[in-house]
């Protein structure tokens, strides 16, 4: 993190931000995952209003290479006075520019969020992070049981869809991957 030498005002001015500021409402929903998420746009409708009032504004710096997106956040204050973010990066999934777009949107997002010290998704303890490396190891050991076993990746989807009314394996939980992957040893 940098700052300015004194950050007095900006203090006083972002302490009565978060006083006032009410936290985004999830505006947006993730078909793939059937969960809200709040947007972008929406964190900062929510918050340009109150960090104008207050004499803050905000400027972020992106910067990528061929494995991440990165971005900068900047504090500011009509005094002079800022607070710079340390760079947030994000890893690159697909490397083409709608991949670099999506990466470089979520990093604004959390890091906005982080330095301006608002809230608008559950804190999960890390859960979810952990929930989706087991769940994509699993599907990864399921995947190449198929392989080993000579099974049609068209008749796990079958049974998927046929055993959980789902349409994919990423779609499951853990319980029901471990049935797929205990019928996938019976066959």
């Amino acid at each position: 993190m940098n700052k300015s030498e004194s950050i007095n005002e900006i203090a006083k001015a972002l302490a009565d931000f978060q006083a006032e500021v009410k936290d985004p409402t999830k505006d947006k929903k993730n078909t793939y995952l059937e969960s809200k998420y709040v947007s972008l746009d929406g964190v900062l409708q929510a918050v340009r209003p109150v960090l104008a009032k207050h004499g803050l504004s905000i400027m972020q710096i992106p910067t990528s290479d061929d494995v991440a997106v990165t971005v900068t956040t900047l504090l500011m204050h009509i005094s002079g006075q800022y607070i710079e973010s340390d760079a947030f990066k994000v890893p690159l999934t697909k490397k083409d520019a709608q991949g670099t777009g999506s990466a470089l949107t979520y990093a604004r997002r959390y890091s906005l969020s982080a330095v301006l010290g608002i809230a608008w998704d559950e804190d999960d303890d890390a859960d979810s992070i952990t929930q989706t490396a087991v769940t994509k190891g699993l599907i990864d050991k399921i995947t190449e049981m198929a392989k080993v076993k000579g099974i049609d990746p068209k008749n796990i989807s079958n049974y998927i869809r046929a055993t959980f009314n789902k349409s994919n394996a990423k779609s499951l939980d853990m319980q029901q991957l471990e049935q797929v992957k205990a019928w996938l040893a019976a066959q």
